[in-house]
């Protein structure tokens, strides 16, 4: 399992020095360098990474402010922070941004890559002991190393914006999963923990949440209603909103408009 770390510094020097000597790739992990928090940011949408070493002191944007940007955006990421300053006012924003290591410069890269060894092996037990973390860092090994991976989150929140676009479409996980770059296991897997429901739920019933608007707020027939929302046959539209709804869309309609059943 190979893990990504980004490096974090305005200065060069240290940067090539966090490259060059600790022993990454005998580690099994990938490095990746950024020299201000605003270029962070953009790797961490496009690699989201697993560990990340960060200068609290730059300019523009300063490590702490780095970091709650990250942990708004979702990263569980283990950050060490790294500082030529010792305030303890750092050390304790550190500690509210759930920073896992606190190291200050000089750097002892020795102590650093025991501090990071250790932390390594940490995330690969949990993820080893986690079965859905196991099999989407497999998958995500297997995938092809050309596509720009982005992270769950912006992953899924593209699946959805896509779903509701497509509604009156027949639409499949094998294109979904193609619109996003990823296998379709990997889809289903991201799917179900991120949205709590497998797909075709989750499709469903964001189209009997539209028919149930549309049935209260417009004048359209059922058939039109429901060729709209993707069920082209009537009868099949019917059954599938009288399983979710325990009514039939006409009788859903006029329950809601007070309209007293013949």
């Amino acid at each position: 399992m190979i893990l990504k770390v980004l490096l974090v510094d305005d200065e060069a020097p240290i940067l090539n020095n966090l490259k060059s000597i600790i022993p990454w790739k005998e580690m099994n992990m990938q490095v990746l360098t950024a020299r201000s928090g605003q270029e962070a940011l953009g790797f961490f949408e496009i690699h989201s990474p697993d560990i990340i070493l960060c200068d609290i002191r730059m300019p523009v944007m300063d490590g702490l402010t780095l970091v709650s940007q990250l942990r708004d955006k979702g990263s569980v990421a283990e950050i060490i922070l790294l500082t030529g300053y010792q305030e303890f006012e750092y050390a304790r924003a550190g500690i509210k941004y759930k920073v896992r290591d606190y190291i200050c410069k000089p750097i002892h890269y020795k102590e650093l890559e025991n501090n990071i060894r250790a932390i390594g092996e940490q995330i690969v037990q949990n993820r080893l002991k986690d079965p859905f973390q196991q099999t989407v860092s497999r998958i995500q090994e297997n995938e092809d190393d050309q596509i720009v991976r982005k992270n769950p989150q912006q992953l899924m929140g593209e699946a959805v914006g896509y779903i509701a676009d497509k509604l009156d479409k027949d639409l499949g996980i094998e294109e979904l999963a193609g619109h996003l770059g990823i296998s379709c296991s990997y889809f289903s897997l991201l799917f179900k923990n991120h949205l709590g429901m497998t797909f075709v739920e989750y499709v469903t019933s964001k189209r009997i949440e539209a028919a149930k608007y549309l049935l209260v707020h417009s004048e359209k027939s059922i058939t039109q209603i429901g060729s709209g929302i993707g069920y082209h046959e009537r009868r099949y539209f019917t059954k599938v909103f009288q399983r979710y709804t325990g009514m039939t869309p006409s009788e859903f309609r006029d329950q809601a408009r007070n309209i007293p059943a013949i």
